[in-house]
């Protein structure tokens, strides 16, 4: 067993060629951590998402706090409030933030071990 503490982890600024707006990003279990998978706590505020993206393996978003969406190339819209989970298939081109109105936090978990970040979804991206 191994325990990691919150304040082994920092949070900080969610890096700006990936998202859209303001969110802060701390790193659970990230690569250097020998695990098979990733562990992401995302807060979006106001306006803030991630840029269009795929997974090589499935991703999981847990909702925290506030509200989120999840939206993929095909128009599909979910919202995701504290409690939900949104699973997204590997390989699906998506993006997520905060839901419009408010701020929204979640917890990514990555199955995979590679994301290929796409366009920014700020330009003819749904809401």
């Amino acid at each position: 067993m191994k325990r990691i503490t919150a304040v082994e982890r920092a949070v900080e600024p969610a890096d700006a060629s990936n998202f859209v707006g303001s969110a802060t990003l701390q790193r659970v279990l990230g690569r250097t951590d020998g695990e098979s998978v990733r562990l992401y706590r995302v807060d979006f505020r106001e306006g803030g998402r991630t840029n269009w993206h795929a997974h090589n393996d499935v991703q999981l978003l847990f909702g925290l706090s506030g509200r989120c969406v999840v939206v993929d190339r095909d128009g599909m819209e979910l919202v995701l409030e504290p409690g939900d989970l949104v699973v997204i298939e590997a390989e699906v081109e998506h993006w997520h933030g905060a839901a419009p109105g408010g701020a929204g936090e979640h917890l990514a978990i990555n199955l995979g071990g590679h994301t290929e970040w796409l366009e920014s979804s700020s330009d003819g991206a749904a809401l």
